[in-house]
C-alpha cells in the first residue's frame, strides 16, 4: 500500500511538471531547426530563395533607417541654415533702411559732391557700396557701414550654405528612394518565396519562426520588465508583413522612433489587436491614426494609415478590419507601413517597445 502511494505521488508531481510547463513554457522550441530542414528537403532551393530573401529585407530595413536618419539630419541642417539666411536678411535689411535715410539727408543737406551718382547707379545696394558714398558717411561719422558690408558677407556666406543643403537634401532624398526600392523589392520576394515553398515545408517554417520569435520576446520581456500586454494578435495577416526592431532609433527634430514600422503592400487590411474601442485621428506626423483603448486599459496607436473601415468612438472585437495601411502624414512618400505603438499604462501613458510581442503574434 504504502507503495502504491509513493508511486501515486509520483505520477501525481510528473503531471503537475507536465501541467505547468504548458502553461508557462520555457525558451526551448517544440519545433526544431532540423525538423524544418527534414521536411523542406523537397524544396531546399525555395527554403534558401525564402531565407535569402528575408535577410535582403532585413538588410535593406536597416540601410533604410540610416537613409532617413541621413535625411532627418540634413533637413535639421536646412532649416538652421534657413533660419540663419533669414535672420540675416533681416539685419541687413534694417541696416539698408538706416543707410538709405543717411543717404537722403546727405542729398539734402548737398553733402555728395557728385550728386549723379544717385541716377547713375542701378541698384541701392549698388549706389551704398560706391566710393562718393562710403567717403561722405564715413566722414560723417556713420562707422557702421563696415557693420553692414560685413553682414552682406555674411549672408552671402549662409546663401551659399543654404544651396549646398538643399543639394545634400536632394542626394540623401535619392539615395533613401533607391533603399526604398529595394526594401520594397525585398519584402515582395520575401513574401513570393515563401508562398512557394511546399505545404508541410511552409507550415513547420510558419511555426518554427513564430516560436522562435515568442523565445525571444520572452527573453526580451523579461531583460526590459515590460508590461504584459494581454491577449494580443497581429495587426496583419501573418507573413505579410515585414519589420524589424527599430525601437529608439534616431528621428528627425531630435526624436527617437517609439514604435515598431510593419511593412505591408498598400491597401493591405489592418485589425484590432484585441476587443475595445477606437478614436480616429487626421492629421500631424502620424497622418490617418487610431487609438485602440482595450477593454483591459492597455492603449495601441495605428498610424500612417490610407483610409478607416471603422467610426470613432465604435466599440471593435479582436480580429476586426479597422483600417488600411498606407503612408499618411510624415511617412508620405516612403514605403507604406503601419507605425504601431503600445502603452500599457492607456493612451497618454510611455509607450513600450512593441517588437517583442509584436513578433510574437505575426512570425
Amino acid at each position: 500500500m504504502a507503495v502504491e502511494k509513493s508511486n501515486l505521488r509520483a505520477l501525481l508531481v510528473v503531471l503537475a511538471v507536465i501541467l505547468l510547463a504548458s502553461l508557462f513554457p520555457g525558451t526551448t522550441q517544440a519545433v526544431s531547426e532540423s525538423q524544418v530542414e527534414e521536411a523542406c528537403a523537397n524544396s531546399r532551393a525555395q527554403l534558401d530563395e525564402y531565407r535569402a530573401a528575408q535577410r535582403e529585407f532585413e538588410d535593406a530595413a536597416l540601410e533604410y533607417e540610416a537613409a532617413l536618419v541621413e535625411v532627418a539630419r540634413v533637413e535639421d541642417k536646412q532649416d538652421r541654415v534657413q533660419g540663419s539666411v533669414e535672420s540675416h536678411s533681416v539685419e541687413l535689411e534694417s541696416m539698408q533702411t538706416a543707410f538709405e535715410q543717411q543717404a537722403v539727408e546727405l542729398y539734402m543737406r548737398g553733402g555728395f559732391s557728385n550728386p549723379g551718382i544717385i541716377l547713375s547707379a542701378s541698384s541701392v545696394d549698388e549706389f551704398m557700396t560706391t566710393s562718393e558714398f562710403l567717403t561722405s558717411v564715413a566722414s560723417g561719422g556713420q562707422g557702421s557701414i563696415d557693420d553692414y558690408l560685413a553682414a552682406r558677407n555674411e549672408l552671402g556666406r549662409f546663401q551659399e550654405d543654404l544651396e549646398a543643403t538643399r543639394a545634400e537634401l536632394k542626394d540623401a532624398e535619392e539615395a533613401a528612394l533607391d533603399v526604398k526600392n529595394r526594401q520594397e523589392a525585398a519584402m515582395a520576394a520575401e513574401q513570393a518565396a515563401y508562398a512557394n515553398l511546399s505545404g508541410k515545408c511552409k507550415d513547420l517554417q510558419a511555426q518554427y519562426e513564430k516560436e522562435k520569435a515568442e523565445a525571444e520576446a520572452r527573453a526580451r520581456q523579461r531583460a526590459a520588465g515590460s508590461v504584459q500586454v494581454g491577449s494580443f494578435i497581429c495587426p496583419f495577416t501573418p507573413g505579410r508583413t515585414s519589420f524589424i526592431d527599430s525601437w529608439g532609433y534616431p528621428r528627425s527634430g531630435g526624436r527617437t522612433h517609439k514604435g515598431v514600422d510593419m511593412f505591408a503592400a498598400y491597401g493591405e487590411p489592418m485589425y484590432a489587436v484585441a476587443d475595445g474601442k477606437v478614436s480616429l485621428g487626421n492629421g500631424g506626423l502620424g497622418g490617418l491614426t487610431i487609438w485602440l483603448t482595450a477593454n483591459n486599459g492597455v492603449a495601441y496607436y495605428y498610424a500612417h494609415l490610407s483610409d478607416f473601415n471603422v467610426s470613432s468612438g465604435q466599440t471593435v472585437s479582436q480580429g476586426q478590419t479597422i483600417g488600411f495601411n498606407g503612408n499618411s502624414g510624415n511617412a508620405y512618400g516612403t514605403s507604406p507601413h503601419l507605425h504601431f505603438e503600445i502603452h500599457p499604462g492607456g493612451r497618454g501613458s510611455a509607450a513600450v517597445n512593441p517588437y517583442p510581442t509584436v513578433a510574437g503574434a505575426c512570425k
